[in-house]
C-alpha cells in the first residue's frame, strides 16, 4: 500500500504544477489583452544624429488598429517630461491608414532627414484608432509608444 501513495502524491503533485503554469500563462495573455498591448520598439537602443530610427510593432490586442496617413507617429524628446517635435500641418485629408489586424507585425524606418532633431533621449509615441475601417476619418482612441532610445 505504501508503494502506491509516494507515486500518487508525486503525479498529483507534478499535475497541480502543471495545471498552474498553465493558468498563470492564460491570466498573463488575458492582461495583455486587457491593457490593449501592442508593443513597439525600436531595432537599436542608440542612433547616430541624423540616422533614422527603425520600429517594430506587433498587435497583440484583439483588435483591428489603424494609424493616421498624415502623422503616423511622433517622435518625443524626454527632457523632463515628453516633447513631440512640432510637424506643422498636414496637406491632405487625415484617414486612417494603414491598419493592422490581431497578430500582425509591421517594421518601418522613421524618416527625421527633413527634421532638426536634438541629441538626447527619445521615444516614438504612435496614435491609433481601434476597430475604425480603412480610409476612414483618423480618431486617436489610443497611444501606443516605443522604449526609449538615445539620439547621438
Amino acid at each position: 500500500m505504501k508503494k502506491f501513495i509516494i507515486p500518487v502524491i508525486l503525479i498529483i503533485i507534478v499535475l497541480v504544477l502543471i495545471t498552474g503554469c498553465v493558468a498563470w500563462k492564460g491570466y498573463q495573455i488575458k492582461k495583455g489583452k486587457e491593457r490593449g498591448a501592442s508593443i513597439i520598439s525600436t531595432y537599436q537602443t542608440e542612433y547616430a544624429e541624423g540616422e533614422n530610427p527603425r520600429i517594430k510593432i506587433n498587435n497583440n490586442t484583439d483588435k483591428t488598429i489603424c494609424f493616421s496617413s498624415c502623422y503616423p507617429y511622433y517622435l518625443e524628446k524626454d527632457d523632463g517630461s515628453s516633447q513631440a517635435y512640432n510637424y506643422g500641418s498636414c496637406p491632405y485629408a487625415d484617414v486612417a491608414q494603414p491598419c493592422m489586424k490581431p497578430g500582425d507585425v509591421k517594421a518601418f524606418e522613421i524618416l527625421l532627414d527633413k527634421m532638426k532633431i536634438d541629441k538626447g533621449t527619445h521615444r516614438i509615441a504612435v496614435p491609433a484608432c481601434v476597430d475604425c475601417a480603412l480610409q476612414e476619418s483618423f480618431r486617436r482612441d489610443e497611444w501606443f509608444y516605443s522604449n526609449e532610445f538615445v539620439i547621438k
